[in-house]
């Protein structure tokens, strides 16, 4: 069962891999939800996020999350990227995919999500 519309009031693009050209998909429904706060790690190796998204569980967004045989630590790398609302909107690299409720009716995923940064230059 889709999550309600009035639960995903904006849209997305999800690029594959980061700074891809094109996006893998376009105009998914999402809430956006600021979480600086707690995405702060106090301890290196654990995820930093700065925001996440909420999207319905069909959608197929990936994180770059691995682990090397015979070691228990995360390595963490750029995922998906995510543009909001679309290809001219703010940047965000997918740090960790996470299902919520899955098998249930009222599954979906949270997306943790890195603002991109970039250099502006002025024009002269």
């Amino acid at each position: 069962m889709p999550l309600p519309l009035f639960v995903l009031p904006l849209t997305c693009s999800v690029y594959r891999p980061f700074g891809a050209g094109t996006p893998t998909a376009t105009n998914i429904p999402c809430r956006l939800v600021a979480d600086l706060s707690r995405g702060r790690s106090a301890s290196a190796g654990l995820p930093i996020w700065s925001h996440y998204l909420i999207l319905d569980e069909s959608i197929d967004i990936r994180d770059g999350c691995s682990r090397s045989a015979g070691a228990n630590a995360i390595t963490y790398a750029d995922g998906d990227e995510v543009r909001i609302p679309d290809a001219g909107g703010s940047r965000f690299v997918v740090v960790w995919v996470e299902w919520v409720n899955r098998g249930t009716p009222k599954a979906f995923k949270r997306v943790y999500l890195l603002r991109h940064q970039f250099a502006w230059t002025a024009e002269t």
